[in-house]
């Protein structure tokens, strides 16, 4: 058999949640938001128990109750009470006494709900329960519910009382935090935007009073020598605080917040100053100044406390876990300022030096130049000396010899000729020499004139001017074409010359003498080279083969001055380049270099 149950709550929700639990358990079920809807449901059709709450809008659940024991279709149906505000045996009391037949506390586990339900059926329906009428006579039922009304719109108005301080205090404790906020993004701005310590320091101060609230806010500055605390900045009204405390020191009572907090490392906090024996020589102070709550944070530079941000209220217990956790990112963002400022202090610091170092240098440079532009004169002028002094004597030794060849040839026997014939050929050596020297010392004073250079087409003429001076010079010459490189055409001819006439000199003796020029990549650069097959030198020797003078055969067997290798040195070094040989005594060498110009 299917029941018909009504359900009477204002509360959408609570009877949602009766329908599905009475639905799911076989029950038919009709709502009504309030005692006179739910009358007029009842006398629509007769439900087999009513459930219904107590605290409605309209008609509440007692009225209800009398108005159903009172109507002689419904007296007889089941009537049970569900309430969540009148719980207390006074209430239930009432409502026995009205004539309820069950009273049953919100909220109720669905089983045990289920079975008192079930349970006042059974009753109603084996005639247990008769259509018994209130125990109580009108006037008392009224003057009772009357009570009850009372008390429950009494204890109301305490909860909403009480709700209402709560909701003040709430409301005031996001204001602090507002303030807080606020402070805290102005620290910001004022961190980003201020270069000088001091001015930073007392905006923080001004920033703390006038957006976050507090009543004092200075900055203290630690004396590791003397224990003392210097005040760099405050901001507030209690001057007197610092008029009768004109010195702070963490060596002595330590009565202070900031000296308890620097002398411990740490931050310390008091939401009642006056009430706390630490304090106690200071209360009179603190009194006149009205300061009530503090919190002093040690500032930290390089790891190392140097000083300490406190912050005073005018009322006692003004810091909670949440005003604490912002006035602490605020100190926090204070000693990244610190940081900062060390750390442009150290970078001017550096750039002073480097500036000056700049000009140090400069005067260095400008001090070698005319030292340089001093000794280019003197190599000029000794240029100018070899060039005159020592050439005339050269020129007058040659000639003079070639006219006592000339004249007493017919009376010189062959010993004597070839004795003048040596004379002629030193003098024709130092002549080289001088011309190779004075090349040598010309070579880093010469302005070059860059520009794409065929390389390949250079040797090509080299060769051919090597040939056509010298007839009897045989030896095969292979070329790269298209060899080309950015530079000097008239440096990089004379450093290919020298390379080139070298090869085919050192290549002379053998008998197939073969020359090359080319190029090849090595790491992705371009290396250009010079080798022979002649008769090489020793690798061990190779450390000195671009010095000047330096030669590692016999003038007798190669002719040369020791002087052509070394311009080529000069050369390469001035196209930004570099050079080097490899060889192996009678196997001929390969000479490689780069030209980054």
């Amino acid at each position: 058999m299917t029941h018909h149950a009504l359900v009477v709550d204002d509360k959408l929700e609570n009877r949602y949640l009766l329908r599905a639990l009475l639905t799911g358990n076989g029950f038919e079920v009709t709502e009504a938001n309030d005692g006179q809807a739910a009358l007029e449901e009842a006398r629509k059709r007769l439900p087999d128990i009513l459930i219904s709450d107590l605290l409605m809008p309209v008609m509440d659940g007692y009225t209800l109750l009398r108005e159903w024991k009172a109507d002689e279709h419904l007296r007889r149906i089941p009537f049970i009470v569900y309430t969540a505000t009148y719980t207390e045996p006074k209430d239930e009391k009432l409502a026995l006494d009205l004539g309820a037949d069950a009273f049953i506390v919100k909220p109720s586990e669905p089983e045990l709900f289920l079975a008192r339900v079930r349970e006042v059926l059974a009753r109603a329906e084996t005639g247990q329960m008769g259509a018994h009428a209130p125990r109580i006579e009108e006037e008392e039922a009224y003057k009772t519910y009357s009570e009850v009304l009372v008390k429950k719109v009494e204890k109301k108005n305490r909860e909403l009382e009480q709700r209402a301080l709560e909701l003040e205090v709430s409301e005031e404790h996001i204001r602090r935090l507002n303030r807080l906020y606020l402070a805290l993004s102005e620290t910001n701005q004022s961190i980003v935007h201020l270069h000088d310590r001091e001015e930073l320091f007392r905006a923080i101060c001004r920033i703390a009073v006038e957006r976050g609230g507090f009543a004092l806010a200075w900055i203290g500055w630690l004396n590791t020598g003397n224990g003392d605390i210097d005040l760099l900045a405050w901001a507030g009204e209690s001057r007197v605080w610092f008029d009768r405390l004109p010195r702070f020191n963490i060596r002595g009572a330590r009565a202070a917040p900031v000296e308890i907090a620097l002398s411990e490392e740490q931050i310390y906090l008091c939401n009642d100053l006056l009430a706390s024996p630490r304090h106690a020589p200071l209360h009179a102070i603190m009194r006149e100044a009205g300061l009530r709550a503090g919190a002093s944070l040690p500032l930290r530079l390089g790891g190392h406390i140097v000083g300490a941000l406190t912050l005073f209220s005018d009322e006692p217990e003004f810091f909670d876990d949440q005003l604490m956790s912002l006035v602490i990112e605020m100190a926090s963002d204070v000693s990244f300022a610190l940081e900062n400022f060390e750390r442009e202090e150290l970078r001017r610091q550096a750039e002073e030096e480097l500036r000056q170092a700049y000009l140090d240098l400069e005067q260095k440079v400008a001090a070698r130049t005319r030292e340089l532009a001093s000794a280019n004169k003197d190599l000029e002028a000794y240029a100018y000396t070899v060039s005159h002094d020592l050439r005339a004597p050269l020129r007058g030794i040659d000639g003079f010899t070639r006219m006592v060849l000339e004249r007493n040839r017919n009376r010189l026997d062959a010993a004597d000729q070839e004795l003048l014939q040596r004379v002629l050929a030193s003098a024709g050596r130092m002549g080289a020499l001088i011309d190779d020297l004075l090349q040598l010392s010309t070579l880093s004073r010469q302005t070059m004139q860059i520009e794409t250079v065929d390389l390949s087409h250079l040797a090509e003429d080299i060769l051919g001017e090597l040939r056509g001076g010298k007839p009897q010079a045989r030896f095969a010459a292979r070329i790269t074409p298209g060899c080309c490189a950015r530079g000097d055409a008239r440096l990089l001819r004379m450093l290919l010359a020298n390379l080139i006439e070298n090869a085919v000199k050192y290549s002379a003796r053998v008998a197939e003498p073969c020359v090359e020029f080319g190029q090849e990549q090595q790491g992705g650069s371009t290396v250009f080279l010079v080798r022979d097959n002649g008769a090489g030198f020793d690798m061990n020797l190779a450390d000195k083969l671009f010095q000047p003078f330096q030669r590692y055969h016999h003038p007798d067997d190669f002719e040369g001055t020791g002087i052509g290798l070394a311009t080529v040195a000069r050369i390469v070094e001035r196209h930004g380049g570099r050079i080097w040989a490899e060889s192996a005594t009678g196997q001929g060498a390969v000479f490689r270099f780069t030209l980054a110009a």
